[in-house]
């Protein structure tokens, strides 16, 4: 059923005071907040226009790989599973997450733990923040694939720029889920596209990620609100629900219009890195660099993060 502007709005945004304070506070609130009002065909143009706009590669050349990852994404609004980062790489980056503590945002008052020993059992994720996920090994090289780049500059007409990197451990034997374990939509950006690392290795009794295949087309259940997974069912059938494994260190890149979510783990935890590609800053990066450019990185597609 279509929404009315009306109950779009309000998902984000209750009142117009609460939006006057948000844009105050922070200026990139003025376009987050107001993205849910946008249907699809309207999020299309907007997007058009600002990729237009943008700064290009010059003589820009994708690759094969680049063109067949747009492709599907443009189809399916998920990519294949792509095969596995190198042994060596994943071992250092699991290593350092697994030595730096993390932390449950909805319940401060419990402070950081490690990746292991969640203090309650009502915290179904620990988290790392976007500087602790910058700061990890490879990660630069992680978030400037080559062959993700192109795809995504394919796909936005543009550069794209590198915003909301985090990575987070799942738990098992959790009986809710919560957060982003419902399906939902993704509003950060009229186009945002996420590059999605398996850190450890992810099956059906792992808390796969699901996705609903062309969603991202879809203006079904457009209301800016998590959904169950009856809704899912009525509104898109089975057929279209796909559940991601893949071994450790595996990717796939995902329109995160498109409704997805996080299934529960039920045996083993899972640590997931996911890496935002989008036409503009949202709220959720830091307002401000957070280290240098050691060199060789696109300043422009990296300007969220790096100096």
């Amino acid at each position: 059923m279509a929404t009315t502007f009306s109950e779009r709005l309000r998902t984000r945004v209750p009142s117009l005071k609460r939006f006057s304070e948000r844009a105050c506070q922070d200026s990139r609130h003025i376009a987050y907040d107001l993205l849910p009002t946008l249907g699809l065909p309207q999020r299309g143009g907007v997007a058009a226009l600002i990729g237009a706009l943008k700064p290009k590669t010059f003589d820009f050349a994708p690759s094969d790989q680049a063109r067949a990852l747009c492709q599907a994404l443009k189809q399916d609004g998920l990519t294949p599973m792509q095969p596995a980062i190198p042994a060596d790489i994943l071992n250092d980056v699991v290593d350092y997450f697994k030595v730096t503590p993390c932390h449950d945002p909805f319940r401060p008052h419990v402070g950081t733990f490690a990746w292991d020993q969640p203090p309650a059992d009502e915290i179904n994720m620990g988290y790392y923040t976007a500087e602790e996920t910058l700061r990890a090994p490879h990660m630069l090289d992680l978030m400037n694939r080559p062959d993700v780049l192109e795809a995504m500059e394919l796909h936005l007409g543009c550069k794209p720029v590198v915003d909301n990197i985090g990575a987070f451990w799942s738990y098992p034997d959790r009986h809710t889920a919560k957060g982003v374990q419902r399906f939902h939509r993704d509003y950060d950006c009229v186009q945002n596209i996420k590059l999605f690392y398996y850190l450890t290795e992810v099956d059906d009794e792992a808390g796969p990620h699901m996705f609903v295949r062309g969603s991202h087309n879809d203006r079904a259940l457009e209301t800016g609100k998590a959904q169950t997974d009856e809704a899912i069912t009525e509104a898109f059938g089975t057929d279209r629900l796909t559940a991601i494994t893949g071994p450790a260190g595996s990717w796939f890149l995902e329109d995160v219009y498109g409704f997805h979510k996080g299934q529960l783990p039920v045996n083993k935890p899972r640590l997931l890195l996911a890496i935002q590609y989008n036409l503009y800053a949202s709220p959720h990066c830091p307002k401000a660099p957070i280290m240098d450019n050691p060199g060789g990185y696109d300043p422009y597609i990296n300007r969220i993060f790096l100096k």
